[in-house]
């Protein structure tokens, strides 16, 4: 990781990305980049643009007047970090923007895990759209020696899902050997309910022999990554209810898996895996998607 990017959460009491992103620069040696925002809507002024600029600039500068106190209780003086305010209405479009132009490694900020069909906030648009990981960091604290867990898809053949398997199990790996902890994998089964309670299909039956058909996939993981069987966990049942599961199950700090970027009507109606996983979850969650060029 080269450099983070920290958005600070004036509402959030206790700073947690703040702290998380102390963290991980510490142990991964990236520098910080910290941005808070701030914006108002200035109708109400009189509408001389001088007015205008000077109440803007004034509003910038207390929420900076915060900012510095916020990392002066941080102690992070041994880091390199640069922290400014943004005068943004729409936080996560300057966040993508800047991702692109300033190549981020990944970006961190407290998570707010909630949804309505007509309200998107922020964190939904950064893992649909943020061409950066995205690590969305929940009130829990990290513990020593406690895994790292990588969601991966082994159902699929298309190159893209496998080569995107590569990138999230890759950017957990090196979590993992950076805070120096395990890693752990995890496949959920995905079995239809309705078949099943049909009586269609046996559950368990077809549970055996997907996990024998992935038995040689599943091998080249652990030789590749150095994994002991009990570091794998193939689990019946839907994702968004697996993988939360699974987490706690272990202990995870976090939990690294791919999201397929949906956005409009489709995202709304069908949504995406990290996304219901993420109400589930109450760890630390990094959504990565595809490389552009897959």
């Amino acid at each position: 990781m080269d450099k983070l990017l920290i958005i600070m959460d004036p509402k959030h009491k206790h700073q947690t990305a703040l702290s998380r992103g102390i963290e991980l620069a510490r142990a991964t040696g990236a520098s910080l980049e910290i941005a808070a925002f701030v914006h108002e809507y200035l109708d109400a002024l009189p509408s001389d643009p001088l007015v205008q600029n000077n109440a803007r600039t004034a509003l910038i500068e207390l929420r900076q007047e915060w900012l510095e106190k916020m990392l002066a209780l941080a102690d992070c003086d041994d880091l390199n970090v640069v922290a400014h305010t943004v005068w943004a209405k729409q936080i996560h479009q300057w966040i993508n923007e800047h991702c692109e132009r300033e190549n981020i490694s990944t970006v961190v900020k407290t998570g707010h895990r909630s949804e309505t069909f007509l309200y998107t906030p922020t964190d939904w648009h950064l893992i649909r759209e943020c061409p950066a990981p995205v690590m969305l960091v929940a009130d829990n604290k990290w513990k020593k020696a406690h895994p790292i867990l990588a969601a991966i898809d082994l159902s699929s053949e298309k190159p893209v899902k496998r080569a995107l398997n590569n990138r999230i199990i890759d950017h957990a790996w090196r979590l993992a050997k950076a805070m120096d902890t395990d890693l752990h994998l995890v496949h959920a089964l995905h079995t239809s309910v309705v078949l099943a309670d049909l009586d269609i299909i046996d559950t368990a039956a077809h549970t055996r022999k997907r996990e024998e058909e992935l038995k040689p996939r599943i091998e080249h993981l652990r030789n590749t990554w150095h994994l002991n069987p009990e570091q794998v966990h193939i689990v019946a049942g839907p994702a968004q209810k697996v993988i939360p599961s699974v987490a706690n199950k272990i202990k995870a700090d976090m939990v690294v898996m791919g999201t397929t970027g949906k956005t409009g009507l489709a995202a709304k109606v069908v949504g995406n895996t990290a996304e219901k996983v993420l109400t589930h979850l109450r760890t630390d969650l990094v959504a990565i998607k595809p490389a552009e060029k897959e």
